[in-house]
């Protein structure tokens, strides 16, 4: 986490400060993030242990989503809104997503014939729209600006 503090007061004192003043760009900062655990988890357990595409994603989710809840919490959207209340707000949002995004990219991906990594990709495209949405107005909404 150091590195990371160190990172954003680095990237705050450059020339690039404006880009961490957009909470959009610092969505896609930490939902990229999150998105890397996720994919590490989907190839590995393909490639390595043969699972399920599906399965893998589902659990690739699982594994990304306290990297995510933290790194919105606290980069994105600043909030100070106590952790349990905004966990809870998040985990629910975050299984209704899942849902969402396991059943696409298994449509997607029986469908189109699209690699497994493709399809999640996509579905990931798609997904992250309705995520910033809710999390911005439900889990996240007593941020500080």
């Amino acid at each position: 986490m150091n590195y990371i503090n160190r990172t954003i007061d680095w990237v705050s004192q450059s020339r690039y400060a404006w880009l961490l003043k957009s909470e959009v760009f610092r969505y896609l900062i930490a939902g990229g993030t999150a998105f890397v655990v996720l994919m590490i988890v989907l190839i590995f357990l393909v490639e390595v242990f043969a699972m399920n595409e599906v399965l893998a994603t589902a659990i690739g989710l699982l594994c990304a989503t306290p990297v995510n809840y933290s790194l919105q919490k606290r980069f994105v959207f600043r909030s100070q809104a106590p952790v349990g209340k905004s966990f809870v707000i998040y985990c629910v949002v975050t299984a209704a997503t899942m849902m969402l995004n396991v059943e696409l990219f298994y449509l997607i991906l029986k469908y189109s014939g699209l690699h497994y990594t493709v399809s999640q990709f996509l579905t990931t495209a798609i997904i992250v729209v309705l995520n910033y949405i809710v999390n911005r107005h439900l889990t996240f909404s007593h941020a500080v600006k």
